[in-house]
Parts: C-alpha cells; structure tokens; sequence
C-alpha cells in the first residue's frame, strides 16, 4: 500500500490549499483503490460507486497524469 493510499484509507489530507485534495478527502470513504506493481512502476486504479467522487478520481488521474509527463 503506498503512502497516498494509506492516507486516503485514514483520511489525512494532503494540499489542503488544493480544492481538487481537499474535495477528493472530503469523499475519501467512497473511494475504492488498488494499486499492483508493473515493470515500470505501478498501475493504481481509484472507483467509486457515488458518480460525483468518479469525477473527483479522474480529475486527479489527470492531475497525475500531468505531474508524470512533465518529470
């Protein structure tokens, strides 16, 4: 389990300036993660059941999405 996913299970925020991380631990009990290691990393998939949390996890897939291309 990495350490963002243990903070989303104990809901500790992370960016608490960040409406996006702020919104996404608002929700974070209605958050399903799973994480599985490949040989360039790790593949994490977040669900949820609520249509409105979905929205939040793929808005932050974006997020890092971005922060991966650019480092």
């Amino acid at each position: 389990m990495s350490v963002l996913h243990r903070r989303v299970v104990k809901v500790r925020p992370i960016h608490v300036r960040d409406p996006l991380f702020v919104e996404l631990f608002r929700h974070a009990r209605q958050i399903e993660m799973k994480a599985e290691k490949t040989k360039k990393g790790v593949k994490v998939v977040e669900t949820s059941k609520d249509a409105y949390v979905a929205k939040l996890t793929q808005a932050h897939a974006q997020v890092v999405d971005g922060f991966v291309k650019r480092y």
